[in-house]
Parts: structure tokens; sequence; C-alpha cells
């Protein structure tokens, strides 16, 4: 009987070290299960995964504190997508791309995103496709309507049409939205505040390029008989007035700097407010450049059309002693013309 016993015991040792093997296990194990399976991360591997995220996205805080990534390229050409209405966590496209983005939706705040919330980050990825929304078209960018987060690392290639800040990659940047490293390509289209990158930016552009097309076409005003005036008979007011067109940004009351335009802004002598930078300026405009050509009818500039209330220039002191060098040669080679007189 006592060996019985003596031999169930060191069963029993031998049963409950095997399950503190296991416990140890586990509590290793589990934590990398759970972080895997954690609602706090999206994967979105399709156009069905996207449309849900869009749908999800619905109410204003189910995004806070969550990521997302991308893990493929998707086509979104033969898809009914809505845009994402709001989004306030972490987007990471991981390099991937959106192709066949079509937004044709009635209303204002229209892009890939409508609404991006404070403490929003959209990065890393490439979206193509239109976004020509109707109705007020207000706030109208080919990635996000109305920014007050970051867009880092992000291009756009297709077209954006609207009336009211209408921009490449971003239709309004506010005080606390940021849009760093991003580029945009193809057509802008506005009627007030258009931009290759932002149609308007009180926030921060930083190290930005355009290609886009900006305002290189004009809408005709169509007019019923009955509603002709004198007025409007002129050639000038056969086409709806633009105001405020840019290379980078319509309208800045925030900060561009570092950034670049080489496309093409502005229509001849149709348009107010027409700048290679800004079309309009009341904020921070540095170490920008244009190569673009820029056409318009009053107040156009290679970096800016308008700038108010003032400006002021810094010149670099390589350019002042360059400056100082041509004016000299200048001097001299007046001398030698007035000698031979």
């Amino acid at each position: 009987m006592k060996k019985c016993r003596c031999m169930d015991l060191k069963g029993y040792e031998s049963v409950l070290c095997l399950t503190m093997a296991i416990s140890l296990m586990l509590v290793q194990v589990l934590p990398a299960v759970v972080g895997i399976a954690s609602p706090q991360v999206v994967y979105v591997f399709d156009s069905d995964d996207l449309c849900k995220l869009s749908k999800d996205c619905s109410f204003d805080k189910w995004s806070k504190g969550r990521t997302v990534v991308l893990m493929d390229d998707i086509d979104l050409k033969h898809k009914e997508f809505t845009p994402i209405p709001i989004f306030g966590g972490i987007f990471d496209g991981q390099g991937y791309s959106i192709t066949g983005l079509s937004i044709k939706v009635e209303g204002s705040n229209q892009g890939l995103f409508r609404y991006e919330q404070e403490g929003g980050v959209v990065k890393n990825w490439i979206v193509e496709g239109s976004v020509v929304p109707e109705g007020d078209k207000s706030n109208v960018g080919g990635v996000v309507g109305n920014n007050s987060g970051l867009l880092e690392n992000c291009s756009f290639s297709g077209r954006v049409e609207g009336k009211d800040n209408v921009g490449g990659l971003v239709g309004r940047n506010g005080t606390l939205g940021k849009i760093i490293n991003c580029c945009s390509s193809g057509v802008v289209y506005g009627k007030s505040k258009a931009g290759g990158i932002a149609g308007s930016n009180a926030g921060t552009i930083l190290r930005c390029k355009n290609e886009s097309s900006v305002n290189t076409t004009v809408e005709e005003r169509r007019l019923e008989s009955d509603e002709l005036t004198v007025d409007d008979i002129s050639p000038l007011r056969s086409f709806v007035d633009v105001i405020d067109i840019g290379g980078i940004a319509g309208l800045n009351v925030g900060v561009v700097k570092g950034s670049e335009n080489s496309g093409e802004v502005g229509y001849p002598h149709v348009g107010y407010n027409v700048g290679g930078i800004a079309g309009r300026q009341s904020g921070y405009v540095s170490e920008c450049l244009n190569y673009g050509k820029i056409c318009g009818q009053k107040e156009v500039g290679g970096i800016v059309g308008q700038m108010e209330p003032y400006v002021t220039a810094t010149i670099p002191p390589s350019k002042l002693k360059e400056l100082h060098k041509e004016i000299n040669y200048l001097e001299s080679t007046v001398d030698e013309l007035l000698g031979g007189v």
C-alpha cells in the first residue's frame, strides 16, 4: 500500500510540474497572441476591408487609438467606395497604392478622407484617381478634404475639382494641420483658393512638391438669354471669376517652407492673385522655388501673387555678393560706353 501511495505521489508531482511548465509558456506566448488579435490594430488587405473601414469610421471616436495598416495595393476601379468620414488614428500605407479612386458624391469636405482629426496621422502611400464632387464642393482634396492632423510621405495623382478650398492633396489645412514630404501631380481646378498641395493653408506645409496643373483651363458661365445684362456681354465676364490660385497653396496664412512647384499655374488674362507658391499670402513663406509658368489677369507673381499686409525679403549673403558683383560689372560697362561717346 505504501509503495502504491509513493507511486501516486510521484505521478501527482509529474502532473504538477507539467502544468506549471505549460502555464509559464502561456504567460510568455499569450501577450504576443493577444497583440496580434488586438482590435487596436486593423489590417487592410483589399477593397472590402477599405470599405468596411469607411463604415466603421462613421463614428467619430472609433479610430482614436487605432492603427490601420495597408497590406497590399488596392484597386477601387469597379468598387462603390464611400469616402472615409472621419479619422483620428494612424494610417500607415507602407508604400502601397490605392488606385481607381472616384468620388462624385454631393457635398463639401470631400477626399479619400473627409476629415482628419487632431492627432490623426496618414502616411506612406500613393493615391490615384479623381475627386470631383457635386453640390457645394468646398474643402476638396485628393487625400483629405479638411485636415487637422498630419499627412506625411503621401502622393496623389489624378484630378481634383471643386469650388472653394481645392487642393491636390488637402482642401483646407487647418491651424493644427501638417503636410510634410508630400507631392501632387495631375490637374487641380477651383473657383477660389486652389493649390497644387492645399487649397488654403493655416497650418504647416513642409518639403512638398507640386507637379499638377492648377487652373490652366477656364469654366464658361452659362446664362439664359433673359438673364443677360450689359456687363455679362463683356468678354472678361464670359468666364467665372477665379481668385487665389497657387502652385502650393491658393491662400496661405500659415507656414510654407522648403517646397517647390514645377506645374503650370493659371490661365492667360484670367484670375486674380496667382502665384507659383501662393496665390495670396499673409503667412510665412521660406526657401521655396518655382519652376512653372504662371499666368493670370491681376496680381500675378512667380512666388506670390498678392502679399498682405506686408512682406519681408531676406537675401542670403551669397546672393548679395553675387548681386554686388553684377552691379559693378554693369557700372563698368556703362562707363566704357559713355567713354566711347
